[in-house]
């Protein structure tokens, strides 16, 4: 067998052997005493924004520059002349 066959081969395997263990999660509700507490997400704000939005969004801003600059300078060192 070729080792290009035989990976693919294992490869498809690992999937299907995967895709058994995600089909075998306890597909159970979640009992209705924890949900009377209210929304579980906040603490004690009521429903809406989980998290600190304003840090987010820096840091979702600080990453797209990062990949700005990387993406610069990949460029510059694997130009051609």
């Amino acid at each position: 067998m070729k080792p290009a066959l035989a990976a693919a081969a294992l490869a498809s395997l690992a999937l299907l052997a995967l895709g058994v263990v995600a089909l075998a999660a306890d597909p159970t509700a979640v009992p209705v005493a924890v949900l009377e507490g209210g929304d579980l997400r906040s603490e004690g704000e009521g429903p809406g924004l989980v998290g600190n939005p304003l840090l987010i969004l820096l840091a979702v801003v600080g990453l797209g520059l990062a990949t700005a600059v990387v993406t610069g300078l990949l460029v510059r060192v694997t130009r051609r002349s």
